[in-house]
């Protein structure tokens, strides 16, 4: 049987980590991006390799790898991103500037740079996104606005690269638990969606016949947005 290829932005820590494990059991090769990678990974079918998504010299250099070892990409998962939280007036422009960077200027270009993989045979594209499209959360202005722009720039492809059986999907989610909850007061890990929840969805879309559209899931813990 032939051996898939997946990119997982982001792929070596969290939602991104429990992605790619997931992907690896169902017989992906997966590469995994970190700006820091864990070169001691050890399931076979994940390749650790160091990428910054803000870097056009990182992401352009990671497809020209891929292209070498593989000669195509399946599946992309767009996952890196990083949160900016706190009252717009008092946010630093040079942070909320880094979030856009790095949640949508980078997804963007790394998707650009792997379309000609992609056109050849098909595949999908699924996008790691936030509830917070969905509802205006206080304290949420530079995260959401990165992230509707993600939701925006999803849906345009998924109608402009259907003809190429290229689908994609914005998984837009709810309270997720990983590291960073460790720090913040008032909310339980009982509460929250799973990582192993995340990658479960995401392989089933993976797994999905193209001629499937998934455009968009929204998931929630049981109490839904916390």
């Amino acid at each position: 049987m032939e051996m898939r290829i997946a990119l997982v932005t982001g792929g070596l820590k969290g939602i991104g980590q429990a992605i790619c494990e997931k992907l690896a059991q169902d017989g992906f090769i997966t590469y995994a991006t970190s700006r820091t990678p864990n070169k001691n990974f050890k399931h076979e079918n994940i390749i650790p390799i160091r990428m910054d998504i803000t870097s056009e010299m990182d992401y352009k250099s990671v497809i020209n790898q891929i292209s070498k070892e593989q000669g195509r990409l399946d599946l992309l998962i767009n996952n890196a991103g990083i949160g900016l939280f706190g009252p717009f007036e008092d946010l630093d422009k040079n942070k909320w500037e880094e979030v856009i960077k790095t949640n949508i200027i980078g997804t963007m270009g790394i998707t650009q740079e792997v379309f000609p993989m992609l056109q050849v045979r098909g595949g999908r594209i699924i996008q790691i996104s936030s509830i917070a499209t969905k509802r205006a959360l206080p304290y949420n202005s530079i995260y959401a606005s990165s992230k509707m722009a993600m939701k925006g720039f999803g849906e345009v492809l998924a109608e402009e690269w259907s003809k190429y059986s290229i689908g994609v999907t914005n998984i837009h989610l709810g309270a997720t638990y990983t590291d960073i909850w460790k720090e913040l007061e008032g909310f339980s890990k009982e509460d929250m969606l799973r990582v192993e929840d995340v990658a479960r969805v995401v392989s089933f879309i993976a797994e999905t016949p193209l001629h499937v559209r998934i455009d968009e899931l929204t998931l929630t813990p049981p109490k839904g947005i916390l």
